[in-house]
């Protein structure tokens, strides 16, 4: 397996190209093609649909596309308890080996291509260790109208300023009502167009 050099002493495994996971056979809804499509397009993308719609199969499509191209894909979530379910869920669905979860008091198979972690651990990563983000093509927030939470919004705010340039974005949530407003903005902090999907 190849390594990357990420900082004297410590190492990130890149991934290596796999078969590609089985994913159920689906038809995608509307909304989904068109957020799936803009992904593969190479922009940053915002769905906005409400809960039960299946915006998560969004997000297990676009690993399963970045991990058959051998990069690195990070989901983040508001809470521990969110995270520890994504990564048995993604576990089951990608391979215990290829996943891993980093919350602050867990670090497990932190080198894996597809890391589970907290929006501040993610932030504190664009801060402190960027170059452990080197190999990593998309960062998924869910939840991510978390932005205008008072106490913990700053942590998407600069995980969005601050995320290396290289990274395409897929924020998730189902309670966004200025959604073309964030992208808007997203726009203009990463410089890049960001497209809005909406499902109502």
């Amino acid at each position: 397996m190849a390594v990357v050099m990420v900082m004297p002493g410590k190492e990130r495994l890149r991934p290596r190209r796999r078969k590609k996971a089985v994913l159920a056979p689906l038809t995608l809804d509307l909304f989904q093609e068109k957020a799936l499509q803009a992904l593969m397009e190479g922009y940053s993308v915002l769905v906005a649909a409400p809960t039960g719609t299946g915006k998560t199969l969004i997000a297990e499509r676009l690993i399963a596309h970045v991990l058959e191209r051998g990069w690195g894909v990070v989901y983040t979530s508001p809470i521990k308890a969110l995270s520890n379910q994504k990564y048995r869920d993604f576990g089951k669905l990608f391979g215990p080996e290829r996943v891993g979860l980093i919350t602050g008091d867990l670090s497990l198979n932190e080198r894996a291509p597809v890391l589970v972690m907290t929006t501040e651990i993610f932030r504190n990563w664009c801060f402190a260790n960027p170059e452990e983000l080197e190999h990593t093509s998309h960062v998924i927030f869910d939840e991510i109208h978390y932005l205008d939470d008072p106490d913990r919004g700053t942590a998407w705010e600069e995980s969005i300023i601050f995320a290396p340039p290289h990274i395409k974005i897929l924020g998730l949530s189902a309670t966004v009502p200025n959604v073309r407003e964030i992208a808007s903005w997203m726009s203009e902090v990463r410089g890049e167009e960001v497209k809005v999907v909406e499902e109502r």
